[in-house]
């Protein structure tokens, strides 16, 4: 590899405007090959900052920069450089979704088993809000918040899926078999606000286009991301949880999978798992990590706009916020 191959390590490898490309970026860093020991991580994310620094070892390949980048995206906060708790990574999305979703499904007529399950859940849920919110000045690590959005998460998801449980009991079991996206969908709507209570309280900050330092914080850009952020987690959780359960019960004969209940399980595991490949990165990338918006809805705080006139003289059609993930 000669100087001239170099390219900036820190940065995605695709073009993150454009929608295919935030579907690669974050099928790089979620793929589960990215699962493996704590000493590679940490020789990967040596090994990125060696090359940053111009120190290239003879006979590196291209692929072995490569490589090592999708080990240390899919590991460390792409702002601080932290490393991220281990299930709280983009890495764990498929095999945790595919553990869950097959239990959940499964075992529909057991309210301990799913309330369980939106427990296990929920602390995966926590995991990830927590690890890739954005990061602030006045950021620090609070365990007790987390714990509080676990508890406040797992009661609203498990008083929903008790609640629709018994309400559908005498539906058809089509309806049964959708019980746990219930649950899973309101503890989104719980959880994500919740761990990212601060960006709502104080702001998040706004960038104008091509600037990495923020002028102001905005409430308006903070519900706005977080928005976005809690939609595109329950348009993840849709394909395993409703898609999976339709299909079976629609091409399944109810006789077959009654006398072989471990094969509809082999069979939903095996949806999940094909559905879960897809749906992580796709649905992802719907809204862009940096996305932007109008000045003009900061008028929903009259304050915010006022001060955004006085720090902004030039015209500007729109304004940039880092959403997380």
């Amino acid at each position: 590899m000669s100087y001239n191959d170099k390219f900036d390590i820190d940065k995605p490898l695709w073009d993150q405007s454009t929608y295919m490309g935030r579907v690669k970026h974050y099928s790089f860093i979620s793929n589960v090959n990215t699962i493996v020991s704590e000493k590679k991580l940490w020789e990967a994310k040596n090994f990125c900052h060696d090359y940053k620094m111009g120190k290239i070892p003879p006979g590196t390949n291209m692929s072995d920069v490569i490589r090592a980048k999708q080990l240390r995206d899919s590991a460390f906060h792409p702002e601080t450089g932290e490393r991220l708790p281990v299930f709280g990574r983009l890495s764990w999305q498929l095999p945790a979704t595919v553990g869950l979703t097959t239990t959940m499904l499964t075992f529909t007529k057991s309210t301990t088993v799913i309330v369980t399950s939106q427990m296990v859940n929920q602390i995966h849920n926590a995991l990830l809000n927590y690890a890739y919110r954005p990061r602030t000045e006045n950021d620090h690590d609070d365990r007790d918040h987390v714990r509080n959005v676990f508890l406040c998460a797992v009661l609203a998801s498990c008083m929903v899926t008790v609640a629709c449980k018994k309400w559908l009991y005498r539906k058809t079991h089509m309806y049964t078999k959708c019980v746990p996206f219930y649950g899973v969908a309101v503890g989104h709507v719980v959880n994500l606000p919740i761990m990212r209570y601060k960006d709502i309280l104080l702001g998040m900050p706004l960038f104008l286009k091509d600037e990495n330092t923020p002028f102001m914080n905005s409430k308006v850009a903070a519900m706005k991301g977080i928005t976005e952020c809690t939609i595109s987690r329950i348009l993840m959780c849709m394909p395993c949880l409703l898609l999976v359960p339709l299909t079976t019960q629609k091409f399944v004969n109810p006789c077959f999978w009654q006398r072989r209940p471990w094969l509809l399980a082999f069979i939903e595991t095996s949806l999940c798992a094909f559905f879960c490949v897809y749906a992580v990165p796709f649905i992802i990338a719907i809204f862009p990590e940096r996305n932007s918006m109008s000045p003009k809805l900061l008028r929903l705080y009259p304050g915010e706009y006022k001060n955004f006139k006085e720090l902004v003289k030039k015209d500007v059609d729109k304004v940039y916020y880092d959403k997380g993930v």
